[in-house]
């Protein structure tokens, strides 16, 4: 396994291996849901990149970005487990040099949901994510389901923009309990992560009025939100949309999928499930 830091060296690395290259971006922080991704990579890649970098303009607050877990040796060690061929963990001005002047807009699915409770983030990681393509050039790249409004962005922007990459989705991997593994889960204490569990349960609850028949996208999202308040979350959104636009549904014909944020304490989670 390799590590580099800048784009000519990791270029000229690529330059030599024999591919399919699969590429696997992370901020670090690796958690079994990352080695999912890395996992699929492996098995459908002969060369595997994978980047970790934190991407402060994906921040709206400062703080969280100054707290953004981090702990490279652990992260590294995963990775080399894991069979991962390059890292490529770059500098903050080797991805956003002083003149940096541009920024990736995906229009609707980046100004909805996360769009309006965290203006700009979505922007700045179709940004990275795509800086990441041209610098990588990989044949797949692999995202999880848990950011789904992450993942529907980036797919419309890979075919927006006639890139050669592969996208590869990777479904949420959960605690036994069900809590949707997350890097911001390591700062819940015990009381919050049993509040946390009602993100799980509030979709839990959401599936089964689906599989009973239920029709009523506001009759679905009235019991979200009860299951969410009796576990002391505070919502910012739930939404029941269309699984590849996310325009809001009011009656479900086929399939939607139900989407949440919500703060538990001061920390905010996100989920979500196909109904």
């Amino acid at each position: 396994m390799k590590t580099t830091k800048t784009v000519t060296e990791l270029r000229t690395l690529l330059s030599r291996v024999k591919g399919p290259i699969g590429l696997v971006p992370t901020m670090g922080a690796i958690h079994e849901g990352h080695v999912a991704l890395l996992k699929k990579a492996r098995t459908d890649c002969s060369t595997v990149v994978a980047s970790i970098f934190i991407n402060p303009n994906q921040f709206n607050i400062k703080e969280d970005y100054f707290n953004y877990p981090q702990n490279l040796s652990q992260d590294v060690k995963i990775m080399s487990e894991e069979s991962v061929d390059i890292i490529f963990n770059p500098q903050l001005k080797e991805i956003y040099p002083s003149s940096y002047a541009t920024t990736v807009n995906v229009k609707n699915l980046s100004d909805r949901l996360e769009g309006d409770s965290r203006p700009g983030h979505l922007d700045s990681v179709a940004t990275i994510v795509i800086k990441l393509l041209n610098i990588c050039q990989p044949d797949f790249v692999y995202f999880g389901k848990k950011d789904i409004q992450q993942l529907l962005m980036i797919k419309r922007m890979i075919t927006d923009l006639n890139i050669q990459t592969t996208l590869v989705s990777v479904d949420t991997v959960r605690e036994a309990d069900g809590l949707a593994l997350s890097s911001r889960n390591t700062h819940l204490n015990q009381l919050q992560r049993k509040s946390a569990l009602g993100l799980y349960s509030a979709l839990k609850s959401a599936s089964e009025l689906r599989l009973n028949g239920e029709h009523s996208a506001k009759v679905i999202k009235a019991k979200i939100d009860k299951v969410l308040t009796h576990n002391k979350l505070k919502i910012d959104y739930v939404s029941i949309c269309d699984p590849e636009t996310l325009d809001e549904i009011a009656y479900i014909e086929k399939t939607a999928i139900v989407v949440i944020a919500a703060y538990c304490g001061n920390i905010r989670l996100i989920d979500n499930t196909l109904i």
